[in-house]
């Protein structure tokens, strides 16, 4: 079980439950509603290129695999909740 699973509280039966249905299930045969009040945000993003100590990019990597995102993700993450936290004053 990952990590996030278990952050999360899901069983490992819940999820079976969970894949058994999607695995059987067309889900262009199950009724949907349209959202109409959800705002999707694009971003815009811009190619950056810096240089990091070697033995943070490693600690990068692993966090974010634990995550089961990409290391660059992570970095945005961090990044935005810093400009959030620290700069939103």
């Amino acid at each position: 079980m990952s990590e996030a699973t278990r952050r999360e509280g899901i069983s490992e039966a819940r999820i079976e439950e969970l894949a058994d249905y999607y695995d059987n299930t067309d889900l262009g045969d199950v009724p949907s509603e349209e959202a109409t009040d959800v705002e999707i945000e694009g971003w815009e993003l811009e190619q950056v290129s810096l240089k990091l100590p070697a033995r943070d990019v490693k600690e990068l990597r692993g966090r974010a695999a634990k995550m089961g995102i990409g290391y660059t993700t992570l970095i945005r993450m961090i990044l935005r909740k810093h400009l959030r936290d620290t700069l939103a004053r």
